[in-house]
């Protein structure tokens, strides 16, 4: 096998698996603490770890395209995060805060792409 046969993985596409893959790691552990009722401050780190492993993929999928706001991928991440909002603001849904925002997200990112990239500005799929 030649370099020019040889597999490529972008640094970008690379980035933006590390940074889902470790989102995924971080979130499992705050939301099974969340769920064993484990005290906020032994959570801390894995909340915070959460957020900015969170924000980096958010600015990962959003920089692949300009549309990503009115298409399916941006409208299921926005959907995610502002489910986490109810869950700061009452302690009763603390716990199902997390499982919503865990349950969007997962559909979220394995919608097909006839519904990742449909925009709901244009009633059509865009790049």
């Amino acid at each position: 096998m030649t370099s020019e046969d040889a597999p490529h993985v972008s640094a970008e596409r690379l980035a933006g698996i590390s940074a889902r893959t470790a989102h995924i790691l971080v979130t499992s552990i705050y939301l099974g603490g969340r769920l064993w009722d484990v005290p906020a401050e032994k959570l801390r780190v894995w909340r915070y770890l959460t957020t900015v492993t969170g924000v980096a993929l958010l600015v990962s999928e959003a920089g692949h395209s300009r549309n990503w706001p009115h298409q399916g991928r941006g409208l299921t991440t926005m959907a995610h995060v502002g489910v986490l909002v109810p869950g700061h603001l009452s302690p009763r849904l603390a716990k199902a805060a997390p499982v919503a925002a865990m349950l969007i997200g997962s559909v979220g990112s394995h919608l097909p792409r006839s519904l990742r990239k449909w925009s709901l500005l244009r009633g059509r799929v865009m790049p």
